[in-house]
């Protein structure tokens, strides 16, 4: 997928979140119709991102309370440390959002169906992309690519908090020890030579 088309669908997603939180906020009935009415965005198009309400007023809840990557970083140019500053930022979220990320988790299985796949806000793909954005020119595509989603998915957000606690019994610090350190392997395979 390219940048451009990236940032669109980042875009129409973030219009329909807010979409939602205003409806939610004058104390409208959220739906899929109404939101995608409200902001002014195609019925269809609405469909293929919310197609549960439900899933919907989730997530839009949380999307709420994100900060932005660049706030994070600050004046940081050290990679490795930015990209650990973003994956210790959505461990922490996620944490911190638990009931509601649980809650919200429990709606997209309970709408889940195997040819109408759901798709999610994937917040932690453009804050990596930012965080890497420095040693971008000198990865390959596929490279910078790979990491991005291996990062996405490895050591970091409620899923990974899920599975720290749910599965392996970890307290909080043993869990950010073990997200740390599966993320500065994927740092150690992927980045490229100083």
């Amino acid at each position: 997928m390219t940048n451009g088309r990236s940032a669109q669908k980042s875009r129409t997603r973030s219009a329909l979140l807010q979409a939602a939180r205003e409806l939610s906020a004058a104390g409208q009935e959220i739906t899929v119709q109404a939101v995608a009415r409200h902001a002014n965005i195609s019925k269809a198009t609405a469909y293929r991102y919310f197609s549960d309400p439900g899933v919907l007023a989730s997530e839009a809840t949380l999307d709420v309370a994100v900060t932005p990557t660049a706030l994070l970083l600050g004046d940081e140019t050290d990679v490795r440390r930015r990209v650990h500053i973003v994956s210790d930022y959505f461990r922490r979220f996620g944490r911190e959002h638990e009931p509601g990320f649980r809650k919200f988790l429990a709606r997209m299985m309970d709408a889940w169906a195997p040819d109408k796949p759901i798709r999610r806000g994937a917040r932690r793909i453009p804050a990596f992309e930012i965080a890497l954005e420095p040693v971008r020119a000198r990865m390959t595509e596929a490279d910078f690519r790979m990491l991005i989603l291996c990062l996405t998915t490895t050591g970091t957000g409620i899923e990974y908090h899920i599975a720290a606690r749910d599965v392996c019994g970890l307290e909080d610090d043993d869990a950010d020890r073990v997200g740390r350190a599966a993320v500065d392997a994927l740092l150690d395979r992927f980045l490229p030579a100083a």
